[in-house]
């Protein structure tokens, strides 16, 4: 119940980033269009700015895509196998095959932003915090991920004793 409570909690903290950032997303686009159409003066760094908050919050929207299995997968040929236990089993290689890419991208996507140096053109921002979400979007998705993982291996274990109550 505590881990519920701590997920529900985390998950509309992202949920009240994400809102944030793209209602901010919105205000600094439909401020610029007035700019350059109303006043013939636009504003150089925004659409930079808006680039940069559309990343984040495309990767944050993964992050709980993923959290709420909502992200593309293709398990149709699975449910075509009429057992369960087999079903899960698929879903645990499955599981594991992402956890190898999200340990790839964690681990890349740390070297590479960690050692940008670059600037932004307009904003003068360091692009390691524009590509810093990549590591941390794959790292918090790897965290689901084992969740997922270790749900599934209960699951089975569950299988092998004839004790799953509800099917996934």
């Amino acid at each position: 119940m505590k881990n519920k409570n701590l997920l529900t909690v985390i998950t509309n903290i992202y949920k009240g980033i994400i809102v944030i950032l793209t209602f901010l997303m919105f205000v600094i686009v439909g401020a610029n269009v007035f700019m350059r159409y109303v006043l013939n003066n636009s504003l150089g760094w925004a659409d930079e700015l808006s680039r940069f908050i559309f990343i984040w919050v495309s990767f944050l929207g993964a992050v709980l895509a993923y959290h709420s299995n909502e992200h593309i997968g293709l398990d149709i040929v699975v449910k075509l196998i009429p057992s369960k236990k087999i079903q899960l089993i698929f879903r645990l290689i499955g599981d594991l095959g992402v956890l190898l890419v999200i340990i790839f991208l964690t681990y890349y996507g740390w070297v590479v932003a960690s050692s940008a140096t670059n600037l932004s053109p307009a904003l003068y921002i360091p692009m390691k915090f524009v590509y810093m979400i990549i590591p941390v979007s794959a790292f918090l998705m790897g965290l689901i991920n084992i969740k997922k993982i270790i749900h599934t291996l209960k699951l089975l274990k569950n299988y092998s004793f004839g004790q799953v109550q509800r099917e996934v």
